[in-house]
């Protein structure tokens, strides 16, 4: 990765950052998000998703701001923050790829007949819509746990909640979930 390390006079910068000035992270995201956006398409074989890995990044770093210490530089700071959210993409597109094939409902001959794979598909959109429908925060809290299929107390670390916030979030998301499927009379 050709990331340039943040020279001294960058200090100020990080402690801008760190107070959560927004001029001070768009010029962070200016001259570090070319350079990190290609290393993130070589890493992920030129996936169209690297935008959205991207976006991860700078969001954590966003969220991360107040709690940032450099040990050794920036660069190997947001290397690090880059590699867990490619090892998290990784994760997902492997739960994904799971949860879309192998728990299909299966016939004898070990594929899914027409019929089922166009109703697994559906209650999987209904499903997917229902989540888009919960508020921010809870939508965000909802798919670190069971996208990316982080613990509570990792979520609770990362977005700085406390885990009882987090489990209420998480009770809550189900509950509204639940409800929306209610609506449109496919389960229970």
């Amino acid at each position: 990765m050709n990331i340039q390390p943040i020279v001294p006079e960058d200090g100020e910068l990080l402690l801008q950052l760190k107070k959560g000035d927004r001029i001070a992270f768009d010029e962070i995201f200016n001259r570090f998000a070319d350079p990190i956006h290609t290393y993130i398409r070589l890493r992920l074989n030129g996936s169209e998703e690297a935008d959205d890995v991207l976006q991860e990044v700078f969001f954590r770093l966003w969220n991360k701001r107040q709690s940032i210490v450099i040990h050794s530089s920036f660069r190997n700071y947001l290397y690090t923050i880059v590699q867990h959210c490619i090892s998290d993409h990784h994760r997902a597109s492997k739960r994904k790829r799971y949860t879309l094939t192998a728990e299909m409902p299966e016939h004898t001959e070990e594929r899914p007949l027409p019929d089922e794979q166009y109703q697994y598909k559906q209650v999987y959109h209904i499903w997917k819509n229902a989540t888009r429908k919960l508020p921010g925060q809870m939508r965000r809290i909802y798919a670190m746990k069971n996208e990316e299929q982080l613990s509570v107390k990792e979520i609770a670390s990362e977005l700085q909640l406390s885990e009882q916030t987090v489990k209420n979030q998480l009770h809550t998301a189900g509950q509204r979930i639940v409800k929306m499927l209610r609506q449109v009379q496919l389960f229970f």
